[in-house]
């Protein structure tokens, strides 16, 4: 589902949102900028709108959640998704400055417009919340993604690349994330069924920043499909990599160089090769044993039997679960 946008948006508007100012030493101004605007949408949910132009306004936030309630599921039809958006947020900011014209109001049903900024997030189901944090822990300590190394816990959360200006994949627990302290998801949505769904949700998510929408040209959302948002996904998801861990036979350790199969054997041990090797050898090493399957980039548990190594495998050759028929029947995704 689409999770997160950040868009410049053709809008005629005379909002009045406040400023913020840089003061030079003698208190000249020396730039304004607009500031952001909360607007409310479904049970309390805020997305931020500002006026950049009197015919150009920048919205971002969840616009599933904005106009759900939730964001436990929903659309990846980028361009259906942020139209409904905006046709609720007219509705709220009719007369609070917002007056688009019908060219505006077409440019933003087509999608001829950009966005800096798009999440995009599917579910797994495993049995239980345990399982999903106990296959986020294994993720962190064997699962690696090309040009961003090993994946790096913030809080409960797993980044692969995270700060990168380009995009980072996550992964988390939903049913953690629900049932945090600082959780906003509303009380009148906790039904059994949202709760279990949450509870067996093993969360993956795209967060595709500027820099990669222009570069993969897909900065407009008329360039999306309905399935494009999947498709970019699962395609980045299934690119992680994992060292099966499996002891190399005699003869192949046998075979290798000197100094590669007393690397081998360090790693096997628990070392940490990156501290112990030349940067140049370590990734001349690294490229070789690949080709046994073997990434000496994730340190191995030696304490730890490599029991998760099929499941993390078999999650993510699963496909995602989508969006449940009873969800569809209650009236809990906006863009059905």
């Amino acid at each position: 589902m689409i999770d997160w946008v950040t868009a410049k948006l053709p809008c005629r508007n005379d909002l009045k949102t406040g400023c913020v100012a840089k003061l030079d030493s003698e208190g000249n101004v020396e730039w304004l900028s607009q500031s952001w605007l909360p607007v409310e949408g479904s049970y309390s949910s805020n997305f931020m709108i500002k006026s950049l132009t009197p015919d150009t306004i920048q919205v971002s936030g969840n616009p599933a959640k904005w106009l759900q309630g939730h964001n436990l599921f929903g659309t990846n039809d980028l361009r259906l998704l942020m139209w409904r958006f905006f046709s609720g947020l007219y509705e709220v900011m009719a007369d609070e400055g917002l007056n688009p014209t019908i060219e505006q109001l077409d440019r933003i049903r087509d999608g001829n417009y950009t966005v800096s900024r798009v999440d995009i997030n599917e579910t797994w189901f495993l049995k239980n919340q345990y399982d999903v944090k106990a296959w986020i822990r294994a993720a962190g300590e064997k699962m690696n993604m090309p040009h961003r190394g090993k994946g790096v816990f913030s809080g409960d959360t797993l980044y692969w690349g995270k700060g990168s200006k380009y995009y980072y994949l996550k992964c988390y627990s939903k049913g953690d994330e629900i049932n945090s302290k600082k959780s906003n998801f509303p009380n009148d949505l906790r039904t059994p069924q949202m709760l279990e769904y949450a509870d067996k949700a093993l969360r993956l998510e795209l967060v595709l920043c500027s820099k990669a929408l222009r570069e993969f040209n897909i900065n407009q959302p008329c360039i999306w499909s309905a399935d494009m948002a999947r498709m970019l996904l699962l395609s980045t998801v299934r690119k992680l990599d994992m060292s099966n861990n499996f002891r190399l036979s005699s003869d192949i350790t046998a075979s290798l160089p000197t100094g590669m199969r007393m690397a081998y054997l360090l790693w096997w041990s628990g070392e940490d090769l990156r501290s112990q090797l030349p940067k140049n050898t370590f990734y001349r090493y690294r490229r070789k044993l690949k080709e046994y399957d073997i990434d000496i980039a994730l340190v191995r548990d030696v304490e730890q039997v490599a029991d998760n190594v099929i499941p993390l495998i078999r999650v993510l050759e699963a496909e995602p679960v989508g969006i449940p028929d009873w969800a569809f029947e209650q009236g809990l995704v906006a863009c059905a």
